[in-house]
């Protein structure tokens, strides 16, 4: 045991008076490797988060379209309607003049 703890305080004497540039040198690379690990993160987070976005939008873009068909069905239904009361003079008939035929 009494080698060990010499040869931890002989490591640390060492990097601590003659190996400083490399001490200093090791932290910057460990900062820059957990820099680049924090930022690959960061990265994968808002590529998912705009996948899910671009998942939402699509999904948005086919009901704006069926919105915009219902809209041209109702629209059409109207129109016939129009058409019938201006061009042929005809009316919805109230409830006392319709006839129901049945077999």
């Amino acid at each position: 045991m009494r080698a060990h703890v010499g040869l931890t305080k002989q490591i640390i004497h060492d990097l601590t008076s003659v190996g400083k540039v490399q001490l200093i040198l090791f932290v910057l690379v460990l900062l820059s490797a957990l820099g680049v690990v924090y930022t690959t993160q960061q990265t994968r987070s808002i590529i998912a988060g705009n996948d899910q976005l671009l998942m939402e939008r699509e999904r948005l873009e086919v009901e704006w379209r069926n919105q915009l068909l219902e809209e041209h069905a109702l629209t059409e239904h109207s129109r016939v309607e129009s058409i019938a009361r201006q061009d042929q003079g005809m009316v919805r008939p109230d409830s006392k003049r319709e006839v129901i035929v049945s077999q």
